[in-house]
């Protein structure tokens, strides 16, 4: 299995998008030139939090692209601080780091990620210090966030026939775990991992604990894993979880 890591602009290492357009009408375009450019007409497609509201978007608008999707602490549906039709707020300490990035501030707004904000190493701080120090990143993240409109999801998330796994960390402080209700009353088919005294980021706070549970979840027959992630859905899982860093 071949995996693609995509960077959207703005985030990460990729630079700021040139026509600072950060919809997600921009983002989806963009995956499906990726796609057409490594001739990959089908996929598994995985996405967390804003990035997993782009991959739903992504698998209702092209349905035909996507095979299985995983969804981890993903936004789309309203919840305190994101309501429908009008730009989340953006607290004043993020908007802060628009002209300041003290380590301080940035570790504040990256505990608030964790549901115990002592596991939040300094190698982390200083890895999305270096990041958000390049040059247009931090000016994207707060354009992303003026730039987003959430629409009701049910209508779009009911296109999706395939699979779905819901990660979601119960302590979630970000994006509320009553959210994965919401998944799973709207989709076809969803299966939901939770994992206990998680937050909004599980791949970071406990890596090795995501990648136990994604096995379990995933490695029993189709009863347990849910309809369609036993067979070659468990190898995709196997796959998926296989590939968290162990520390």
């Amino acid at each position: 299995m071949r995996v693609l890591r995509i960077g959207l602009p703005g985030n990460g290492m990729s630079p700021p998008d040139s026509r600072q357009d950060y919809s997600d009408t921009r983002s989806i375009a963009l995956i499906s030139a990726l796609l057409d450019a490594r001739g990959i007409q089908k996929t598994h497609v995985l996405g967390h939090s804003i990035g997993g509201r782009i991959a739903w978007t992504f698998a209702a608008t092209e349905p035909n692209r996507v095979d299985k999707l995983v969804l981890l602490a993903s936004d789309g549906f309203a919840s305190p601080g994101f309501a429908y039709a009008v730009a989340p707020e953006v607290p004043a300490t993020l908007g802060l780091l628009r002209w300041t990035l003290p380590r301080w501030l940035l570790r504040m707004n990256l505990a608030a990620g964790y549901a115990e904000p002592k596991a939040l190493s300094q190698g982390a701080v200083q890895r999305y210090h270096d990041l958000m120090r390049a040059p247009g990143a931090r000016q994207a993240l707060l354009s992303r966030l003026q730039q987003t409109g959430l629409v009701d999801p049910v209508p779009l998330l009911k296109r999706i026939t395939g699979p779905t796994l819901l990660v979601w960390g119960r302590d979630d402080a970000m994006i509320p775990f009553s959210n994965a209700a919401d998944y799973q009353r709207a989709l076809a088919h969803p299966t939901l991992l939770s994992l206990e005294a998680m937050g909004h980021l599980p791949m970071e706070e406990n890596p090795q604990r995501l990648r136990n549970a994604g096995h379990s979840a995933c490695s029993g027959d189709a009863a347990q894993a849910g309809p369609g992630l036993a067979g070659r859905g468990a190898q995709f899982c196997s796959c998926l979880f296989g590939g968290w860093p162990a520390t």
